[in-house]
Protein backbone atom coordinates (compact mmCIF):
# COMPACT_ATOMS: atom_id res chain seq x y z
CA UNK A 1 0.00 0.00 0.00
CA UNK A 2 1.20 3.53 -0.80
CA UNK A 3 1.49 6.16 1.92
CA UNK A 4 3.08 9.10 0.09
CA UNK A 5 1.78 12.66 0.44
CA UNK A 6 1.02 12.86 -3.29
CA UNK A 7 0.21 9.67 -5.17
CA UNK A 8 -0.08 9.52 -8.98
CA UNK A 9 -3.73 9.29 -9.98
CA UNK A 10 -3.30 5.96 -11.77
CA UNK A 11 -2.01 4.42 -8.51
CA UNK A 12 -4.79 5.83 -6.30
CA UNK A 13 -6.36 2.42 -5.63
CA UNK A 14 -3.09 1.28 -3.99
CA UNK A 15 -3.15 4.07 -1.35
CA UNK A 16 -3.23 2.96 2.28
CA UNK A 17 -6.67 4.37 3.32
CA UNK A 18 -5.56 4.78 6.92
CA UNK A 19 -3.36 7.77 6.01
CA UNK A 20 -6.32 9.87 4.84
CA UNK A 21 -7.47 12.31 7.58
CA UNK A 22 -10.91 11.44 8.90
CA UNK A 23 -13.48 14.26 9.39
CA UNK A 24 -15.01 14.87 12.79
CA UNK A 25 -18.67 15.89 12.84
CA UNK A 26 -19.23 15.40 16.56
CA UNK A 27 -20.03 19.11 16.96
CA UNK A 28 -23.14 18.40 14.86
CA UNK A 29 -24.14 15.20 16.61
CA UNK A 30 -22.41 12.53 18.69
CA UNK A 31 -24.49 9.92 16.82
CA UNK A 32 -22.70 10.47 13.49
CA UNK A 33 -20.38 7.59 12.59
CA UNK A 34 -17.57 8.09 10.07
CA UNK A 35 -16.12 4.82 8.79
CA UNK A 36 -12.62 4.18 7.41
CA UNK A 37 -12.25 5.10 3.72
CA UNK A 38 -13.29 2.45 1.21
CA UNK A 39 -12.60 2.21 -2.53
CA UNK A 40 -15.81 2.49 -4.56
CA UNK A 41 -16.14 1.95 -8.29
CA UNK A 42 -18.22 4.67 -9.91
CA UNK A 43 -20.34 1.95 -11.55
CA UNK A 44 -21.45 1.03 -8.02
CA UNK A 45 -22.28 4.62 -6.97
CA UNK A 46 -25.65 6.35 -7.23
CA UNK A 47 -25.20 10.07 -7.87
CA UNK A 48 -28.19 12.39 -7.54
CA UNK A 49 -27.12 15.74 -9.01
CA UNK A 50 -29.64 17.51 -6.77
CA UNK A 51 -28.79 15.45 -3.72
CA UNK A 52 -26.60 18.01 -1.98
CA UNK A 53 -28.66 21.07 -1.08
CA UNK A 54 -25.43 22.92 -0.29
CA UNK A 55 -24.59 22.78 -4.01
CA UNK A 56 -28.03 23.33 -5.55
CA UNK A 57 -27.27 26.99 -6.20
CA UNK A 58 -24.17 26.67 -8.38
CA UNK A 59 -25.47 24.50 -11.24
CA UNK A 60 -22.21 22.56 -11.45
CA UNK A 61 -19.71 25.42 -11.33
CA UNK A 62 -17.60 24.28 -14.31
CA UNK A 63 -14.67 26.58 -13.52
CA UNK A 64 -14.22 24.97 -10.12
CA UNK A 65 -14.42 21.48 -11.63
CA UNK A 66 -11.72 22.47 -14.13
CA UNK A 67 -9.53 23.58 -11.22
CA UNK A 68 -10.07 20.19 -9.58
CA UNK A 69 -9.20 18.35 -12.80
CA UNK A 70 -5.94 20.27 -12.90
CA UNK A 71 -5.29 19.48 -9.23
CA UNK A 72 -5.99 15.74 -9.60
CA UNK A 73 -3.76 15.61 -12.68
CA UNK A 74 -0.85 16.28 -10.34
CA UNK A 75 -1.87 13.38 -8.13
CA UNK A 76 -4.01 12.54 -5.10
CA UNK A 77 -3.12 14.48 -1.97
CA UNK A 78 -3.40 12.03 0.91
CA UNK A 79 -3.45 14.77 3.56
CA UNK A 80 -6.85 16.02 2.33
CA UNK A 81 -10.24 14.67 3.32
CA UNK A 82 -12.33 12.59 0.93
CA UNK A 83 -15.94 12.54 -0.21
CA UNK A 84 -18.67 10.65 1.63
CA UNK A 85 -21.36 8.09 0.83
CA UNK A 86 -24.25 6.22 2.38
CA UNK A 87 -24.04 2.43 2.27
CA UNK A 88 -27.54 1.52 1.06
CA UNK A 89 -26.93 -2.24 1.16
CA UNK A 90 -26.51 -5.09 -1.31
CA UNK A 91 -30.16 -4.98 -2.35
CA UNK A 92 -29.48 -1.87 -4.45
CA UNK A 93 -28.08 -2.09 -7.96
CA UNK A 94 -25.76 0.75 -6.99
CA UNK A 95 -24.95 0.12 -3.35
CA UNK A 96 -23.44 3.48 -2.42
CA UNK A 97 -25.09 6.90 -2.67
CA UNK A 98 -22.85 9.95 -2.95
CA UNK A 99 -23.63 12.58 -0.29
CA UNK A 100 -20.86 15.11 -0.79
CA UNK A 101 -17.83 15.57 -3.07
CA UNK A 102 -19.93 16.02 -6.22
CA UNK A 103 -17.42 18.34 -7.87
CA UNK A 104 -14.43 16.13 -7.06
CA UNK A 105 -16.26 13.03 -8.26
CA UNK A 106 -17.22 14.80 -11.49
CA UNK A 107 -13.59 15.81 -12.00
CA UNK A 108 -12.35 12.26 -11.42
CA UNK A 109 -14.90 10.84 -13.85
CA UNK A 110 -13.92 13.39 -16.49
CA UNK A 111 -10.34 12.19 -16.03
CA UNK A 112 -11.51 8.68 -16.83
CA UNK A 113 -10.97 7.22 -13.37
CA UNK A 114 -12.90 4.01 -12.51
CA UNK A 115 -13.49 4.95 -8.85
CA UNK A 116 -12.04 6.58 -5.76
CA UNK A 117 -11.87 6.48 -1.96
CA UNK A 118 -14.87 7.64 0.12
CA UNK A 119 -15.92 7.70 3.76
CA UNK A 120 -19.04 5.66 4.56
CA UNK A 121 -20.99 7.80 7.03
CA UNK A 122 -23.99 6.85 9.14
CA UNK A 123 -26.29 9.81 9.91
CA UNK A 124 -29.96 10.76 9.78
CA UNK A 125 -31.53 13.22 7.33
CA UNK A 126 -31.12 16.25 9.58
CA UNK A 127 -27.50 15.41 10.37
CA UNK A 128 -26.72 14.96 6.68
CA UNK A 129 -27.99 18.46 5.91
CA UNK A 130 -25.50 19.95 8.34
CA UNK A 131 -22.69 17.56 7.36
CA UNK A 132 -23.00 18.57 3.71
CA UNK A 133 -23.02 22.23 4.69
CA UNK A 134 -20.04 22.05 7.06
CA UNK A 135 -18.10 19.97 4.57
CA UNK A 136 -18.28 22.88 2.13
CA UNK A 137 -16.45 25.25 4.47
CA UNK A 138 -13.10 26.48 3.11
CA UNK A 139 -10.48 23.76 2.58
CA UNK A 140 -8.52 24.38 -0.65
CA UNK A 141 -8.98 23.42 -3.42
CA UNK A 142 -12.67 23.11 -2.47
CA UNK A 143 -15.23 25.82 -3.05
CA UNK A 144 -16.37 27.64 0.07
CA UNK A 145 -20.02 27.78 1.04
CA UNK A 146 -21.84 30.82 -0.19
CA UNK A 147 -23.88 32.48 2.52
CA UNK A 148 -27.16 31.95 0.69
CA UNK A 149 -26.45 28.21 0.63
CA UNK A 150 -26.16 28.12 4.41
CA UNK A 151 -29.35 30.18 4.70
CA UNK A 152 -31.14 27.61 2.50
CA UNK A 153 -29.86 24.67 4.55
CA UNK A 154 -30.80 26.07 7.95
CA UNK A 155 -34.16 27.26 6.62
CA UNK A 156 -34.72 23.66 5.54
CA UNK A 157 -33.83 22.49 9.07
CA UNK A 158 -36.58 24.78 10.40
CA UNK A 159 -39.07 23.44 7.84
CA UNK A 160 -38.51 19.79 8.82
CA UNK A 161 -38.69 20.62 12.52
CA UNK A 162 -35.04 20.13 13.48
CA UNK A 163 -34.34 23.77 14.34
CA UNK A 164 -36.56 26.03 16.40
CA UNK A 165 -37.58 29.18 14.55
CA UNK A 166 -36.47 31.71 17.12
CA UNK A 167 -33.62 34.19 17.17
CA UNK A 168 -31.50 32.65 19.92
CA UNK A 169 -31.78 29.06 18.64
CA UNK A 170 -30.75 30.07 15.13
CA UNK A 171 -27.76 32.09 16.32
CA UNK A 172 -26.58 29.31 18.64
CA UNK A 173 -26.92 26.81 15.79
CA UNK A 174 -24.90 28.93 13.37
CA UNK A 175 -22.07 29.43 15.86
CA UNK A 176 -22.04 25.70 16.63
CA UNK A 177 -22.08 24.45 13.05
CA UNK A 178 -19.85 27.11 11.46
CA UNK A 179 -17.27 27.99 14.16
CA UNK A 180 -14.67 29.28 11.66
CA UNK A 181 -17.05 31.73 9.96
CA UNK A 182 -16.31 35.45 10.52
CA UNK A 183 -18.74 37.13 12.89
CA UNK A 184 -20.08 39.45 10.19
CA UNK A 185 -20.78 36.50 7.91
CA UNK A 186 -22.73 34.74 10.68
CA UNK A 187 -24.73 37.94 11.22
CA UNK A 188 -25.65 38.17 7.54
CA UNK A 189 -26.63 34.49 7.42
CA UNK A 190 -28.81 34.88 10.51
CA UNK A 191 -30.56 37.87 8.99
CA UNK A 192 -31.19 35.88 5.81
CA UNK A 193 -32.80 33.07 7.78
CA UNK A 194 -34.88 35.52 9.83
CA UNK A 195 -36.19 37.11 6.64
CA UNK A 196 -37.04 33.85 4.85
CA UNK A 197 -38.66 32.17 7.85
CA UNK A 198 -40.22 35.37 9.23
CA UNK A 199 -38.48 34.74 12.55
CA UNK A 200 -39.73 36.81 15.46
CA UNK A 201 -36.64 38.78 16.54
CA UNK A 202 -36.25 41.28 19.35
CA UNK A 203 -33.49 43.39 17.81
CA UNK A 204 -33.41 45.16 14.46
CA UNK A 205 -30.20 45.30 12.42
CA UNK A 206 -29.62 47.93 9.81
CA UNK A 207 -28.47 48.05 6.19
CA UNK A 208 -28.74 50.93 3.73
CA UNK A 209 -31.89 49.57 2.02
CA UNK A 210 -33.59 49.03 5.40
CA UNK A 211 -32.55 52.50 6.55
CA UNK A 212 -34.11 54.04 3.43
CA UNK A 213 -37.34 52.08 3.93
CA UNK A 214 -37.54 53.15 7.58
CA UNK A 215 -36.94 56.79 6.63
CA UNK A 216 -39.67 56.68 3.99
CA UNK A 217 -42.24 54.57 5.84
CA UNK A 218 -41.78 55.17 9.58
CA UNK A 219 -39.60 58.15 10.47
CA UNK A 220 -41.33 61.36 11.45
CA UNK A 221 -39.21 63.78 9.47
CA UNK A 222 -36.27 63.45 7.12
CA UNK A 223 -32.55 62.76 7.26
CA UNK A 224 -29.83 62.07 4.71
CA UNK A 225 -27.31 59.24 4.37
CA UNK A 226 -24.15 58.45 2.35
CA UNK A 227 -22.81 61.99 2.75
CA UNK A 228 -25.73 63.59 0.89
CA UNK A 229 -26.40 67.26 1.54
CA UNK A 230 -29.48 67.94 3.69
CA UNK A 231 -31.07 71.10 2.27
CA UNK A 232 -33.29 71.67 5.30
CA UNK A 233 -30.58 71.36 7.95
CA UNK A 234 -27.75 72.74 5.79
CA UNK A 235 -25.59 69.77 6.79
CA UNK A 236 -24.30 66.57 5.23
CA UNK A 237 -25.90 63.36 6.48
CA UNK A 238 -24.06 60.12 7.25
CA UNK A 239 -24.76 56.80 8.96
CA UNK A 240 -22.26 54.67 10.84
CA UNK A 241 -22.09 51.28 12.51
CA UNK A 242 -20.17 50.75 15.75
CA UNK A 243 -16.44 50.76 15.04
CA UNK A 244 -16.80 52.75 11.83
CA UNK A 245 -17.23 56.25 13.18
CA UNK A 246 -13.61 57.21 12.46
CA UNK A 247 -14.24 56.86 8.71
CA UNK A 248 -17.28 59.12 8.90
CA UNK A 249 -15.29 61.53 11.04
CA UNK A 250 -12.67 61.86 8.28
CA UNK A 251 -15.25 62.24 5.50
CA UNK A 252 -17.07 64.94 7.48
CA UNK A 253 -13.78 66.76 8.07
CA UNK A 254 -13.14 66.83 4.31
CA UNK A 255 -16.69 68.07 3.63
CA UNK A 256 -16.20 70.84 6.19
CA UNK A 257 -12.86 71.85 4.67
CA UNK A 258 -14.31 71.94 1.16
CA UNK A 259 -17.67 73.59 1.84
CA UNK A 260 -17.75 75.02 5.36
CA UNK A 261 -20.85 72.94 6.14
CA UNK A 262 -20.99 70.57 9.09
CA UNK A 263 -22.30 67.01 9.05
CA UNK A 264 -24.39 64.74 11.26
CA UNK A 265 -24.16 60.98 11.72
CA UNK A 266 -26.93 58.56 12.68
CA UNK A 267 -25.57 55.40 14.34
CA UNK A 268 -26.46 51.76 14.94
CA UNK A 269 -24.83 48.83 16.70
CA UNK A 270 -23.59 45.40 15.66
CA UNK A 271 -24.83 41.99 16.79
CA UNK A 272 -26.46 42.33 20.21
CA UNK A 273 -25.59 39.65 22.76
CA UNK A 274 -25.65 39.39 26.57
CA UNK A 275 -21.94 40.28 26.59
CA UNK A 276 -22.31 43.05 24.00
CA UNK A 277 -25.69 44.52 24.89
CA UNK A 278 -27.41 47.42 23.18
CA UNK A 279 -26.63 50.06 25.81
CA UNK A 280 -22.95 49.17 26.04
CA UNK A 281 -22.56 49.31 22.27
CA UNK A 282 -24.24 52.69 22.07
CA UNK A 283 -22.01 53.94 24.88
CA UNK A 284 -19.02 52.64 22.91
CA UNK A 285 -20.04 54.71 19.88
CA UNK A 286 -20.31 57.82 22.06
CA UNK A 287 -16.91 57.07 23.60
CA UNK A 288 -15.38 56.70 20.13
CA UNK A 289 -16.79 60.07 19.10
CA UNK A 290 -15.45 61.75 22.24
CA UNK A 291 -12.02 60.15 21.69
CA UNK A 292 -11.88 61.41 18.10
CA UNK A 293 -12.74 64.96 19.14
CA UNK A 294 -10.18 64.84 21.95
CA UNK A 295 -7.49 63.47 19.62
CA UNK A 296 -8.07 66.38 17.24
CA UNK A 297 -7.74 68.85 20.11
CA UNK A 298 -4.49 67.25 21.29
CA UNK A 299 -3.13 67.41 17.73
CA UNK A 300 -4.25 70.86 16.61
CA UNK A 301 -4.81 72.67 19.90
CA UNK A 302 -8.37 73.61 18.95
CA UNK A 303 -11.73 71.86 19.24
CA UNK A 304 -13.84 72.09 16.09
CA UNK A 305 -17.20 70.34 15.88
CA UNK A 306 -17.62 69.55 12.19
CA UNK A 307 -19.80 66.47 12.74
CA UNK A 308 -22.55 65.84 15.31
CA UNK A 309 -24.17 62.69 16.64
CA UNK A 310 -27.73 62.56 15.33
CA UNK A 311 -28.87 59.80 17.67
CA UNK A 312 -29.33 56.05 17.24
CA UNK A 313 -31.60 54.02 15.02
CA UNK A 314 -34.21 52.13 17.08
CA UNK A 315 -33.13 48.50 17.43
CA UNK A 316 -35.09 47.05 20.34
CA UNK A 317 -38.74 46.17 19.68
CA UNK A 318 -39.58 47.98 22.90
CA UNK A 319 -38.33 51.23 21.36
CA UNK A 320 -40.53 53.42 19.17
CA UNK A 321 -40.39 53.11 15.40
CA UNK A 322 -40.84 56.75 14.43
CA UNK A 323 -37.88 58.54 16.02
CA UNK A 324 -34.18 58.28 16.67
CA UNK A 325 -33.11 57.16 20.13
CA UNK A 326 -31.30 59.89 22.10
CA UNK A 327 -31.79 62.50 19.34
CA UNK A 328 -30.41 65.26 21.58
CA UNK A 329 -27.33 63.34 22.70
CA UNK A 330 -24.96 65.94 21.23
CA UNK A 331 -25.59 68.49 24.00
CA UNK A 332 -24.49 66.11 26.75
CA UNK A 333 -21.59 64.84 24.64
CA UNK A 334 -20.30 68.42 24.26
CA UNK A 335 -20.19 68.72 28.04
CA UNK A 336 -18.20 65.49 28.27
CA UNK A 337 -15.74 66.71 25.64
CA UNK A 338 -15.26 70.01 27.46
CA UNK A 339 -14.55 68.13 30.69
CA UNK A 340 -12.02 65.87 28.90
CA UNK A 341 -10.28 68.85 27.35
CA UNK A 342 -10.09 70.64 30.70
CA UNK A 343 -8.61 67.53 32.31
CA UNK A 344 -6.07 67.22 29.51
CA UNK A 345 -5.01 70.87 29.80
CA UNK A 346 -4.64 70.62 33.57
CA UNK A 347 -2.54 67.50 33.21
CA UNK A 348 -0.41 69.14 30.55
CA UNK A 349 0.15 72.25 32.69
CA UNK A 350 1.03 70.13 35.70
CA UNK A 351 3.59 68.13 33.74
CA UNK A 352 5.09 71.31 32.28
CA UNK A 353 5.56 72.72 35.76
Amino acid sequence: MLNSLIVPLEQAEKIDPKIFPKPNYSHISKKIKVGDPIWIDFDNMYIDDEGNIARDHDGGFSSHINDLISSFSSGVRTNEELGAVIDRGNEYNKRYELKYSYHRTDALQQLGRPGHWYYPITADESEWLDICSVENEPKPPKLANKEQEIVAIQAKQIEIGNLKNDEDSIKIRLKQIYPTRPKKSIERIAQGIFQIKKTDVRFQYWTNPKIKRWRNENYEGHFEIDGTYDEKRKMYGFTSKIGGLYRTFHRARVKYAETGYKSYVSCYTGQITPKENLKDQRDSIIDEYVSLRLADYKTYGIDICFVELNGFFPQDKQEGKQKFILPNIQSSVEKTIKTKIDEYNKSKSKNAA
